[in-house]
């Protein structure tokens, strides 16, 4: 997340999870969507500061796998299609 404290704070934050279940999953093939998609890596705040992806080492949802964290809700099965839904939900609830 953004740590400087002169600039804007971050509105959302997205945790990828790369731990073994959900990169047998396909997880790999989400987070290259995402960050294509937004332009930024995992570790990256978009230029805006709406929004900071983040890689996780396991969200202990492994039998739903891939997972991801957005603002704190885990949520399962996510391909790169339920991945834009979220994307697409966080710029119009911001």
């Amino acid at each position: 997340m953004n740590r400087n404290p002169t600039s804007a704070p971050v509105r959302h934050l997205l945790r990828l999870c790369r731990a073994e279940a959900c990169r047998s999953k396909g997880g790999e093939q989400t987070i290259e969507h995402v960050e294509k998609r937004l332009g930024i890596k995992l570790g990256g705040t978009t230029e805006v500061k709406s929004l900071t992806l983040q890689a996780i080492y396991c969200l202990g949802n492994c039998t739903l796998s891939p997972s991801v964290m957005l603002d704190g809700k885990v949520y399962g099965l996510v391909t790169p299609q339920v991945a834009d839904f979220l994307l697409d939900e966080v710029r119009e609830n911001h």
